[in-house]
């Protein structure tokens, strides 16, 4: 190896790039760039969400150029991290001094001020404005001349050859901090935390959002049915699939009747009765909205024949009153035949298992569009997560609780409530066209605001639920732009 670079440090000094004749830059100066170089490489590994190390894709970047190299998985990014430390040592050690030491500023200064940057960040929790950033640049510039100074400039040359003691310490040193690096990347990566866990059963359903789900509580299952999921011919494939979830994994029913193809329909389990109650939905067109009944047994369905029903809706609220020991209906929408806007139906209805009755109107509609209640046990009532408040179900309306809403309004969310400590969970939705990401848990009158890592991406119309086998916040499915098809399960710190 110092052949060759022996070899072009004779062609470059006979070139026309040669400045100024030998001495090179010293072997110490040239190893702290480089371990620059490969600290900013590593802490840039670091800076990644744990969702990165579950999919690529979610890599984050100021450089466009990083980003892609990290989209396109580890090994290519850490190849052609190799590839750029090869190349800087090399025009380190080839070049002449004044034209090395003009590489040398530059290299260093750009990665040591990202590191600083990134430890100002995460350890300083400090937000690295424009003025900031002018600083860290100054400090970092300082700091490289301090070095330059120290290693070039001083009056006795003898003083910069290393020593004996430091010839051996100085390679130990760097050999640990490049382990160190290596060691809190993997810690990042694998370590235990608090956090959204993503499941990859042995089945699964595939792409689906807007599907009907229901806690069938005697046979401790989930059942899910329909719902849209691959983007086919400029449009949805809308789904009438049966599956559900043991708490391990997903089996796929196969039932002799099947309902038809549909999305946002309304599902619940009758306590009274056993069994699984589905209403309305709308059709494959996106246009027809749904009125019929189904009951799920956990066999087979049976369509239900009645003289007087609901509306047909979408995204209505469908839930078992242990008071009265009926399925309630309420709310929804449908989709007006002039300009296809979304009309809010404020009716309410009620199931007694074999016949609907009608109970009269709610004072105003509600504005949600999906199903999202939740029975609360502690008080035991019905609750409602309405855009941006929560509403109870109470003598047959639905008031408010005066629970202070602090996170910001939203629709498309599923509610999900762990039976035992009755906290509740929200997750992601839309607000004004803008998907989200956060994660907040209901405690009493509390909101709280969890910031797991790694987290699922922006979505709305997942399904959610607390799994009684895992003792867990499951969320499956949604949608960001296409159908989603990952799972994930919420471990609360």
């Amino acid at each position: 190896m110092n052949k060759i670079v022996e070899t072009l440090r004779q062609r470059v000094s006979a070139s026309s790039l040669r400045i100024v004749s030998a001495p090179y830059l010293p072997s110490n100066l040239i190893v702290a760039a480089l371990i620059l170089v490969y600290t900013d490489w590593m802490v840039i590994l670091l800076g990644q969400s744990g969702a990165y190390w579950i999919d690529a894709q979610r890599a984050t970047s100021s450089s466009l150029v990083i980003q892609g190299l990290l989209s396109a998985g580890i090994l290519p990014y850490l190849l052609a991290g190799l590839a750029y430390l090869l190349l800087v040592w090399l025009l380190l050690s080839i070049l002449t001094r004044s034209l090395a030491l003009l590489v040398w500023m530059v290299v260093s200064l750009v990665h040591l001020a990202h590191i600083l940057f990134w430890g100002i960040g995460k350890f300083a929790g400090m937000d690295v404005s424009l003025s900031n950033q002018v600083w860290i640049h100054v400090g970092a510039g300082l700091i490289m001349g301090i070095l330059l100074v120290r290693m070039l400039f001083r009056s006795n040359p003898a003083l910069t050859a290393p020593t004996g003691l430091s010839v051996k310490i100085q390679p130990i040193l760097t050999i640990l901090w490049s382990v160190l690096l290596i060691a809190a990347v993997l810690v990042s990566t694998f370590g235990k935390r608090g956090g959204w866990v993503r499941l990859q059963p042995d089945h699964s359903p595939g792409r689906r959002a807007n599907a009907g789900i229901a806690h069938d509580l005697v046979r401790q299952r989930i059942v899910m049915f329909g719902g849209i999921s691959d983007w086919l011919g400029g449009k949805f494939l809308y789904e009438n699939s049966t599956w559900e979830w043991d708490g391990r994994d997903w089996i796929e029913m196969h039932p002799d009747t099947v309902p038809l193809p549909r999305a946002g329909h309304m599902m619940t389990y009758d306590e009274k009765r056993g069994v699984v109650v589905m209403f309305g939905g709308e059709d494959k067109s996106g246009k027809y909205m749904f009125s019929d009944t189904w009951i799920w047994d956990g066999t087979d369905w049976e369509g239900v024949l009645v003289d007087t029903y609901p509306q047909g809706r979408r995204g209505g609220q469908l839930f078992y009153d242990p008071a009265r020991e009926t399925i309630i209906l309420t709310g929804g929408f449908y989709f007006s035949y002039e300009d296809q806007s979304p009309i809010m139906i404020d009716d309410m209805w009620e199931w007694t298992g074999k016949e609907w009755k009608y109970l009269g109107y709610m004072p105003a509609s509600l504005l949600i569009t999906s199903p999202n209640t939740v029975y609360e046990p502690v008080q035991g009532r019905t609750l409602l997560f309405n855009y941006n408040q929560v509403l109870a179900w109470e003598n047959g309306q639905w008031l408010e609780t005066g629970i202070d809403i602090t996170l910001p309004p939203r629709l498309g969310v599923q509610f999900a409530i762990d039976p035992q400590d009755g906290k509740m969970l929200l997750f992601g939705g839309v607000n004004n066209g803008v998907q989200l990401e956060d994660t907040w848990i209901l405690g009493g009158n509390t909101w709280r605001e969890l910031h797991p890592d790694p987290a699922p991406s922006v979505r709305d119309a997942y399904i959610m639920f607390h799994d009684p086998v895992r003792d867990r916040f499951i969320l499956y499915g949604g949608i960001s732009g296409y159908a989603l098809d990952d799972m994930w399960e919420l471990v609360i710190p």
